[in-house]
């Protein structure tokens, strides 16, 4: 009776819809396992999984009991179970999933909105009610499943952890707004396997992914980040596990031969479409050539059992030898192995597969117990399931860590909802708690927080994904002549929390080719790495093959296949990898040409202060008195500016000797100019007066005159102040050539610089008109001569000076032609309007007398003759003076 029972067992191939876990409690955490296979054709389930499904299952039972126990989370409340067989199906998985839609429907009737009545008026329960309690599910396990599951949860608003699902499109928050998953997103996966090519510098590869939702973004995520690790995937490959044929695998692995420089293959693909390539390439007598770097999907049910299935062994032995795997961190689940090793046929009552799961693995030890009685057959079972644990190399699976993490991140997350809720010393379910949303419990998991299996911090990332942790494992053959994934590194998260690849050199191995005791990969590149300063240049045939070659003179390397020039100002490093700025130049005080400058201004300076001495010496004298001694004060500081502005042109452009420069030009030359048009108005003014008053002409005053002046030179201020405001000064750069960068003042290389010497020039015209008009006074009085003297040596150095500061490309000549210019200019002054005085009060002091200087003008030939003449007449000092005549 007992045999018939296995033989029953044994023979479904397709469980019944309502056989599920149901394990009671205050709370429910729903979940989907894929306890069997998917099935074939129209089949929906197939055989029984042999760990995949159950270990997940009873991990999750496992740690919900733990957590029942443990009083420090949800005191006084009960977690229960409710889980389905997913069959690894997405279709399949979707109708289970509609079970706990039901309850959530009959969850949001009873406490939300009523739509569903009874006849007597109740409340409907689905299932006797414990699907109302159900708060958060935990699915699935693989990609396609969870895709699906998460689409229609998301719309009922339930929360849903993944154990194992990866893909890089589940963390979308927007597609997915209620999904939670424990393990790291494929993305994580990639940058591992790429770090894994970077570590071993295999930059020509070749990859292999499968057409599915999993291998097209794990394929995608790789290519997307291959530049930034310097690798290039040549003649990828896509395969349709559903469609090829073992002829279409053979073309597969031709078409990677063929590219000679290959020796390293990528596989992103689940583990039946990678089994298929793997024969291909010891069919076609070539798999000993590659070295395999495998994802996940492949690895990790083979990782749980170190001994291969005998159909496949041949082939993984042969191929797969030195082959590198990316695999979720594997950690020992403490506490688990003594839990399932300790189960027997009473716990039938808990998980309804557990049966036949042990039956159809281990038929021959059951088989063992036929001739036994029906009340001995249950002993005879639950002895063989000890005897099959012990002797059957029973390996716990290392990913089932996550099934935990999933578990306690709702548990912790319930948790911190009681606290808020019920309070701390409360225990049981309170009323806050009688009703949980979806909604609300989505932002605790979000922001949970507790400490894993090996005691690190868990926390979701972007409160989506878990924390990248993986394991790098190596197939190689041990001492014994075994074949065995071995851990040989990590990809974990550092005390700074960013992911970094750890291998251990020493426990690698590559096959059975030994040198000196270690175990060398092949190379996997198609030419010799170029020198640091060099780009590649792909070549049309194979866009990963290239050639080498240096950037131009003015550009520097971008990245490994570009050059980009350099900006104006600046010129490569010697390593070609940046650019670095040309040294600045600008006329500082060391250049000859600035020291010729200011050995002219300086010469200007000291001579200005001598005849300022002479004139402050001598101020009483008749000559120095009639040249107005107030006004050519003031002509004299003007001229001393004039020279002083040669430091300031001379010196660093920066923001003040900039705006120095750019105020000082005008005023100088306003400041002289504006003296002087006050002195020739003044003397135009009391020797042609109209009338024969007494009164001498109004503000004639050395007061008024300073006014005068001072207001004709606030002009020019104004001016000067309106352009700074308008246009700040700045040091700027020029570059006249490639190689040169040039700090000038901004505007200083265009006419706007010189805006400030109109004012300047209408003065000088000004004043060459008045000096006409006084050219008949008295020769103490009339300057006629070196005002316009001075005006014409000024005009002829503006027209030499300012086409040549305009034409010039050198900024030092444009520099020393300013500088000089006002110099020279200042230097007329001195030598036509101060200089002959100083003469006469130095060398001819016999002529520095009132007569003399109030003697009439030599050229004049106009005598007065009588009282009624209607020409002007002034009486100065008892003399009657005529300047007006013709």
């Amino acid at each position: 009776m007992f045999l018939l029972y296995v033989l029953l067992i044994s023979a479904c191939k397709i469980v019944e819809a309502k056989v599920f876990v149901n394990i009671s409690g205050d709370i429910i955490l729903g979940a989907l396992f894929p306890i069997h296979k998917k099935g074939l054709g129209t089949e929906k389930c197939g055989k029984i999984q042999m760990e995949d499904g159950i270990q997940p299952l009873e991990a999750m039972i496992y740690t919900v009991s733990e957590i029942n126990r443990n009083p420090n989370i949800l005191p006084g409340i009960n977690l229960g179970v409710l889980a389905f067989d997913s069959c690894d199906n997405p279709h399949y998985a979707l109708e289970q999933a509609l079970h706990f839609i039901k309850g959530f429907i009959a969850h949001v009737n009873e406490y939300h909105k009523v739509e569903f009545q009874c006849l007597d008026g109740s409340v409907p329960k689905f299932l006797g009610g414990d699907f109302d309690k159900v708060v958060a599910v935990l699915a699935a396990q693989s990609s396609s499943v969870t895709l699906q599951v998460a689409s229609i949860l998301r719309l009922f608003s339930v929360p849903q952890i993944s154990y194992m699902a990866t893909s890089p499109s589940l963390s979308s928050k927007e597609r997915f707004s209620h999904f939670f998953r424990t393990v790291p997103s494929d993305v994580n996966q990639a940058h591992a396997m790429l770090e894994i090519l970077k570590q071993f510098e295999w930059t020509y590869v070749s990859i292999v992914y499968s057409d599915t939702e999993y291998g097209k973004h794990g394929y995608e995520t790789l290519v997307s980040l291959a530049n930034k690790y310097s690798v290039c995937f040549s003649a990828p490959q896509r395969i349709d596990k559903d469609r090829f044929l073992p002829e279409d695998y053979d073309n597969v692995i031709r078409t990677i031969t063929n590219k000679t420089e290959v020796r390293v293959v990528v596989l992103f693909a689940e583990k039946v479409a990678t089994l298929h390539v793997m024969e291909a390439a010891r069919r076609l007598g070539v798999g000993r050539r590659f070295v395999w770097i495998g994802s996940d999907a492949w690895s990790s049910s083979n990782h749980s059992n170190n001994i291969l299935d005998p159909s496949l062994r041949k082939t993984e032995e042969v191929v797969l030898e030195g082959a590198l795997a990316v695999q979720p961190l594997s950690r020992q689940m403490p506490g688990f192995d003594n839990y399932f090793t300790g189960l027997n046929s009473s716990h039938e009552a808990v998980n309804p597969w557990f049966r036949e799961f042990w039956t159809e693995y281990h038929r021959p030890n059951i088989n063992a117990c036929k001739t036994k009685t029906l009340d001995i057959e249950d002993g005879c079972f639950n002895e063989a399931i000890h005897k099959i644990t012990r002797e059957s190399g029973y390996k716990q699976q290392k990913y089932i860590h996550f099934v935990r993490d999933a578990v306690y991140s709702v548990a912790h997350a319930l948790h911190d909802m009681f606290i808020d809720r019920c309070g701390k010393a409360y225990k049981g379910i309170c009323k806050g708690m009688q009703h949980i949303d979806g909604e609300s419990l989505i932002e605790y998991i979000a922001n949970v927080s507790f400490k894993d299996v090996a005691g690190n911090k868990f926390r979701f990332m972007n409160s989506v994904d878990g924390p990248p942790r993986y394991s790098i494992l190596n197939y190689q053959q041990d001492s014994n002549g075994l074949y065995r994934w071995l851990v040989v590194g990590n990809y974990t998260q550092n005390e700074s929390g960013s992911p970094v690849l750890q291998l251990d050199q020493q426990l690698i191995k590559y096959r059975s080719q030994e040198i000196s005791g270690r175990h060398f990969f092949p190379n996997s590149t198609c030419d010799s790495p170029c020198h640091i300063s060099q780009v590649k240049v792909r070549e049309k045939q194979d866009p990963c093959c290239w050639r080498c070659r240096y950037c131009g003179l003015y550009q520097y390397k971008l990245d490994d296949y570009r050059c980009e020039d350099c900006e104006w100002g600046k010129r490569p490093t010697d390593d070609k990898i940046s650019c670095s700025s040309i040294p600045e130049e600008f006329i500082d005080y060391t250049s000859p040409w600035a020291v010729a400058a200011m050995a002219v201004a300086t010469c200007g300076i000291l001579l200005t202060i001598f005849v300022l001495c002479i004139f402050w010496l001598y101020s009483k004298t008749p000559i120095i008195k009639a040249s107005g001694r107030e006004l050519s004060s003031l002509l004299l500081l003007g001229t001393l500016i004039s020279f002083l502005m040669t430091f300031a042109i001379i010196a660093k452009p920066n923001t003040q000797t900039c705006a120095i420069t750019r105020f000082g030009i005008g005023l100088c030359y306003t400041l002289c100019y504006s003296a002087l048009v006050t002195k020739t108005n003044r003397i135009h003014r009391i020797f042609n007066k109209v009338t024969n008053s007494p009164h001498k002409p109004r503000y004639t005053s050395p007061g008024s005159q300073l006014i005068i002046t001072g207001i004709l030179t606030l002009v020019e201020v104004i001016i000067n102040g309106a352009w700074l405001l308008k246009a700040p000064p700045a040091a700027t750069y020029i570059f006249p050539t490639r190689d040169t960068r040039l700090r000038i003042c901004q505007g200083f290389n265009d006419r706007s610089y010189i805006i400030g010497l109109i004012y300047p020039f209408i003065l000088i015209v000004i004043c060459t008109v008045y000096a006409v008009k006084t050219r008949k006074c008295p020769e103490g009085f009339n300057e006629t001569r070196h005002i316009a003297f001075t005006n014409y040596t000024t005009l002829i150095l503006w027209m030499a000076f300012v086409p040549l500061y305009l034409a010039s490309t050198s900024n030092a000549i444009r520099v020393v032609t300013l500088a000089l210019s006002l110099s020279l200019s200042a230097f007329a002054q001195l030598a036509c309007l101060f200089f002959p005085k100083v003469y006469i009060v130095l060398i001819k002091p016999q002529k520095n007398t009132k007569e003399l200087v109030m003697a009439y003008h030599r050229s004049s030939s106009y005598v007065p003759t009588s009282a009624t003449s209607t020409t002007p007449v002034v009486i100065l000092n008892g003399n009657p003076l005529d300047c007006g005549g013709k």
